[in-house]
């Protein structure tokens, strides 16, 4: 298969979908992590997400076409979003006496929105901007980039 008939077929982006799922929980379960020995929200790790999504996509053999920025964009935003809201379900459970996956299933938008909204600053938003750039920046196809590889003649 040439590389211009694997980026047009929908099959190649199977493997890179799968690896940026993966990504996005191992995320996560890292930032559930840090956060519960810092017992902070831990915005500072919105960057690290956005790396740990564009290398997914990259180890996974995205190919290099817009779609690939917009993924690790998407995959990133849901990776902090995740982390933030296991991040209110965990102070909400420690207060219940649930674990955090108990209190997941347990909270409500609103109520987990409100305990990050009260537990973050303005610094922490900037973070999550920055990751989100980030990961567009690194994730975007490279233009005029020469190929190694010479077709066969």
């Amino acid at each position: 298969m040439t590389p211009t008939d694997r980026s047009t077929s929908p099959l190649a982006w199977a493997l890179p979908v799968f690896a940026l799922a993966v990504g996005v929980l191992g995320m996560t379960a890292l930032w559930l992590a840090v956060t519960l020995s810092l017992r902070s929200p831990c915005g500072w790790l919105a960057p690290v997400a956005a790396l740990d999504m564009v290398l997914m996509l990259r180890l996974a053999a995205a190919p290099a076409h817009p779609l690939r920025a917009v993924l690790a964009v998407a995959g990133t935003a849901l990776a902090i979003g995740a982390s933030y809201f296991m991040f209110a379900a965990t102070q909400m459970g420690r207060l219940l006496g649930l674990t955090p996956l108990e209190s997941a299933d347990r909270i409500g938008w609103v109520l987990a929105g409100d305990l990050v909204r009260y537990a973050t600053d303005a610094y922490d938003v900037a973070y999550a901007v920055l990751a989100l750039v980030l990961a567009a920046w690194l994730a975007r196809p490279a233009a005029g980039r020469v190929s190694a590889r010479r077709p066969p003649t």
